[in-house]
């Protein structure tokens, strides 16, 4: 069983839009449904252009690897498409027995400077409520063997990932010295290390980053009240695959941060409303 994970960050501040909000996940699929999933993401894509062409919710940030790779033409295809290769492949995911988990964590600050800052603490604390949350999974599943596979970290700074992942394989615990209640990673058939790619190149990290990318927008939607976002809409064909799903997401699946009671509180009554109860905003809106 491998986690797909990926990072993202939003703003919810009125005063500027330095992010204040840090995602960290994916989804967990089993090594033989791995394969399948991804032929099925790539034969989607070569309907619009080539099977191996890189994709991710925020496509026009791919615009220039395309370029460099002299394909401009499938750029433009996939671009004019996107609509539809996003939903094809969420229904692509739902057939499969996937688990979502996505850690996230609001930062105490708006002031910008301490934003910058404070992102890198944030990062390591989300990584490791969702790490938790995988380790659970795979003391449940018993798996014969468990990775996390990650986009290489940005500016290449992997130290504190690391640093986080070695204590949990080890001892038990997060650097902060959190215990891991479902025990060692090393007791529970994980790999030793953190398996890091390039989201580009591989298929399963762009479906996690697209899956990040939606719940993002779901989280806006939950805490600002946006309604005309396409990522909720979407997200409603893998609501079902969220970890803890249906009445015990919000602490398995989506994991928010112990002093955001206030985010947990709005995500847990939005995803009931929109995914539970049955009545989509989009439906009233529309």
């Amino acid at each position: 069983m491998r986690w797909f994970a990926d990072d993202s960050d939003l703003s919810m501040l009125s005063t500027h839009n330095t992010p204040d909000v840090v995602l960290f996940g994916g989804f967990t699929i089993g090594f033989k449904d791995e394969l399948c999933l991804k032929n099925d993401i790539e034969a989607i894509k070569a309907k619009y252009a080539d099977r191996r062409a890189p994709i991710k919710w925020n496509f026009k940030d791919l615009e220039k690897d395309y370029i460099s790779a002299n394909s401009h033409q499938y750029y433009k295809m996939m671009k004019d498409n996107m609509a539809d290769i996003r939903k094809e492949i969420f229904e692509a995911a739902a057939r499969y027995d996937i688990s979502i988990i996505v850690s996230l964590v609001k930062s105490y600050s708006s002031d910008k400077d301490k934003l910058k800052k404070q992102k890198d603490n944030l990062g390591r604390y989300v990584f490791t409520n969702g790490l938790m949350r995988f380790a659970y999974q795979a003391k449940d599943d018993q798996p014969a063997r468990a990775e996390l596979v990650m986009d290489w970290p940005t500016k290449s700074v992997s130290k504190p990932y690391d640093e986080e992942y070695a204590s949990a394989y080890n001892k038990g615990v997060c650097v902060a010295n959190n215990t891991y209640d479902a025990g060692r990673l090393c007791s529970l058939n994980f790999s030793d290390s953190i398996l890091y790619t390039r989201m580009k190149h591989s298929t399963m990290l762009q479906l996690a980053d697209m899956i990040v990318g939606a719940t993002r927008e779901f989280i806006q939607m939950a805490v600002k009240d946006e309604k005309d976002r396409h990522g909720p809409k979407l997200l409603e064909l893998l609501a079902p695959k969220f970890r803890g799903y249906p009445d015990k997401v919000v602490g398995r699946g989506l994991v928010i941060g112990s002093g955001n009671s206030e985010i947990k509180s709005l995500v847990g009554s939005k995803f009931k409303e929109v995914y539970l109860d049955c009545i989509p905003p989009w439906v009233l809106y529309d």
